[in-house]
């Protein structure tokens, strides 16, 4: 259990950065693009594009912090006398919660219907390419299977930390 903990954590640490590095070069790059279209009247055509997949990518990985520190929603919050059971049953509705809504998106990003790879959300996009920037869009899209197994470490962390008590 301490080893997934310790992996949680230092997996934690690096989409922080990561997070607020997609976010600066986000920034850096609208600003790019404002000054290229009204101070030379000659816009770059990759910036926009760029900047649109620096946001999902902070977004997704900013996602996966604010879960980390318990920061999304909550439907119910536990008083702090809750009993055992109570905990346990909170716990229990989390995880399957989590994974009810996290399963089918890890599922379609690697499969489509009938099992077939060649179907899935990641193989589709590795058959585009960006038109701005010329990237495949399996490197953009790998984000969202990315930050939903990272959820279900955090997860992982969360439900053996509880456990112990």
């Amino acid at each position: 259990m301490k080893a997934i903990n310790l992996a949680s954590a230092g997996v934690d640490r690096a989409c922080l950065f990561l997070a607020k590095l997609a976010l600066v070069a986000m920034i850096l790059t609208v600003l790019l693009q404002i000054w290229a279209r009204y101070g030379f009247d000659y816009p770059f055509t990759w910036t926009e594009e760029l900047a649109r997949y620096l946001m999902v990518w902070a977004g997704l990985l900013g996602a996966t912090c604010a879960f980390k520190r318990r920061l999304d929603p909550t439907v119910i919050t536990l008083p702090d006398d809750a009993s055992q059971l109570r905990r346990r049953i909170s716990l229990a509705m989390l995880v399957l919660t989590v994974v009810i809504f996290l399963a089918p998106i890890l599922y379609h990003s690697f499969f489509g219907p009938g099992m077939n790879f060649e179907r899935g959300f990641l193989w589709r996009s590795s058959n585009r390419i960006s038109p701005g920037m010329g990237l495949n869009m399996a490197l953009v899209g790998s984000i969202v299977p990315l930050s939903c197994m990272i959820i279900l470490l955090h997860l992982a962390a969360l439900a053996g930390k509880r456990e112990a008590r």
